[in-house]
């Protein structure tokens, strides 16, 4: 897909006020600013292309719910993804992620995150403020903190690991 093919679905998706876009297998390596467009957007598939990074302007989907990112090239998340206070799944497994920022403890209504086959060696202490969270999928990464032992055992064995050492 080219980039003004998708500046073209960005249009009419803003257009016609769609709550859910699947631009998923499109070999894109970027995504357009314009996507902030899509403010009633609920649903956002963005898996198995070529993405290294988002806009800034993403944090414009303020009524989004699904983010799928999984299967891309993305190293990190904008630490604006803390903004997305809608969010209740948030995908992004086959990445290369090396680290979540802090702020996605601003993520409160989240309920299911998969960070599977990434690069994460750590994962931040703030993960168990998120309390809605009942599903965190974090096999494959090289954890180190805490223990991949742990982490394979779910969020509540992560959430005793953290209260344990604080």
């Amino acid at each position: 897909m080219t980039i003004e093919d998708c500046l073209s679905i960005i249009d009419q998706a803003a257009k016609e006020q769609w709550e859910k876009l699947d631009l998923s297998f499109n070999q894109l390596s970027s995504l357009p600013s314009e996507i902030g467009q899509l403010t009633r957007l609920k649903e956002l598939n963005l898996s198995s292309n070529q993405l290294k990074s988002l806009p800034s302007e993403i944090v414009q989907l303020i009524s989004l719910q699904i983010l799928d990112l999984s299967d891309n090239q993305l190293s990190s998340l904008p630490s604006e993804i803390g903004q997305l206070t809608s969010l209740k799944i948030l995908e992004v497994p086959f990445n290369q992620l090396i680290y979540l920022p802090s702020s996605i403890l601003q993520l409160t209504t989240l309920q299911e995150l998969n960070l599977s086959f990434n690069q994460l060696k750590s994962l931040p202490l703030q993960i168990v403020q998120l309390s809605s969270l009942v599903i965190l999928e974090i096999e494959s990464n090289p954890l180190e903190t805490p223990p991949i032992e742990v982490a394979e055992k779910g969020i509540e064995a992560i959430r005793n690991y953290f209260h344990k050492y604080q």
